[in-house]
């Protein structure tokens, strides 16, 4: 071994370096290189865990009938998939003879919320568009399943 031997915290450092250089060789990626911590501060301080932003709480859309005979019923919509249809047992019940048992399932992970028609008899129309794939909604849109209208809102 040439020079001083490296011990402790700079012997870890000295590794942590080398396995990157190794990665970059392999990967054919550029070196990424790491500043040192200014004096006095920790070096774990100098690269903190990202925080990611909460998922928004389960209550905070909800689905509201325009029309048919829940008109004015409101669903509040937690996270995951649910589904909409005329069976019972399902999340978004609607007791409607041109809503298919099970006609659409909406998804709702964080911010995003989709919808998609299951090959219902009637189709799902989402502001007006006939909807043949998994759709983006935000609040405020029109959701029409089967002979029922849906709006989608903030709590």
């Amino acid at each position: 071994m040439t020079g001083p031997a490296l011990e402790g915290r700079a012997f870890f450092e000295h590794q942590q370096q080398r396995r990157r250089e190794a990665q970059g060789r392999f990967t054919g990626k550029p070196l990424q290189r790491r500043l040192p911590a200014p004096p006095g501060i920790s070096p774990s301080l100098t690269n903190p865990i990202p925080i990611m932003p909460p998922d928004p709480p389960a209550d905070a859309l909800r689905l509201v009938v325009n029309s048919g005979p829940h008109a004015g019923r409101a669903f509040d919509l937690p996270l995951g998939e649910l589904i909409i249809g005329r069976k019972e047992g399902s999340q978004i019940q609607l007791d409607d003879p041109k809503v298919s048992h099970v006609h659409a399932m909406m998804r709702l992970r964080g911010a995003n919320v989709t919808i998609e028609d299951l090959r219902s008899t009637n189709g799902t129309v989402v502001n007006g568009v006939l909807i043949e794939r998994q759709t983006p909604l935000a609040p405020g849109d029109r959701i029409e399943v089967g002979g029922v209208e849906l709006m989608l809102e903030r709590r």
